[in-house]
């Protein structure tokens, strides 16, 4: 899937760079729905964007803030959560290269309805609201592109009620490295920029208790794992455990 993640301001040091001279049309990582985009509505984009590298750890944007910008990432991982209770934070979504998501208080309170936060460092690319509205607004097929992200944002929402509802814990954490394989490494045989708490909070699960359930994993010879390789020896149990929770 293909995310733009919005903007707030911080206070986090970060590297920003006005560069108006790229053409988005070029840019290489492609955002689903930019081929749609007609010469005018490319401009204004090229023309209302500039540059920011956020490190390791620093806040992109955070729950209950107001929407300023339209981020694009280019490079580098981030995770997308909201809080949960007794302060625990509950991650929704992996984002990587060529991902945005759109938040729905764009057009409705103006507010971030979740937090984003970057794993490794990570290039984003911004972009004003004017110009990705009026974009939405104007042309239908780019809208429609949109609609269908925002839909997907919502079956992965379903998903981890699901999980965390009807599964027990080793079937949320064969859920999380399964979603981890298959959407955002492609590979079954991966290096993983995911802390252990961060692997925990994905499945909705206290860090000890992962622990417990991947070196269970491990010792059934379900998965190797060293420090953050995994390596998935047998995805039909994998797929087993997740299946029946």
């Amino acid at each position: 899937m293909l995310f733009l993640v919005f903007h707030t301001s911080q206070k986090n040091q970060m590297s920003i760079t006005r560069d108006i001279s790229n053409d988005c049309s070029l840019c290489h990582v492609k955002f689903n729905g930019f081929e749609t985009l007609n010469e005018d509505e490319l401009n204004a984009f090229k023309e209302s964007h500039c540059k920011v590298v956020y490190q390791k750890g620093e806040t992109i944007t955070k729950e209950g803030t107001r929407c300023n910008n339209i981020i694009c990432i280019k490079k580098g991982y981030a995770k997308l959560f909201i809080k949960g209770l007794e302060k625990k934070n509950i991650i929704i979504k992996v984002l990587k290269e060529g991902d945005f998501i759109v938040s729905p208080g764009l057009f409705t309170d103006d507010l971030n309805h979740f937090s984003v936060s970057a794993i490794t460092e990570v290039d984003t690319c911004l972009i004003s609201i004017e110009a990705f509205t009026s974009a939405f607004r104007n042309n239908n097929r780019f809208a429609e592109q949109i609609l269908q992200l925002n839909h997907h944002i919502t079956q992965d929402l379903y998903n981890q009620l699901i999980n965390f509802s009807h599964k027990k814990m080793t079937g949320r954490i064969a859920s999380t490295i399964i979603y981890l394989s298959e959407k955002i490494y492609n590979s079954k045989n991966f290096h993983t920029t995911l802390s252990r708490q961060d692997i925990a909070d994905l499945s909705s699960v206290s860090k000890e208790s992962l622990i417990r359930v991947l070196k269970d994993f491990k010792e059934s010879n379900i998965i190797a794992i060293n420090g953050n390789h995994i390596e998935i020896n047998s995805s039909k149990t994998l797929h087993d455990i997740c299946r029946v929770g």
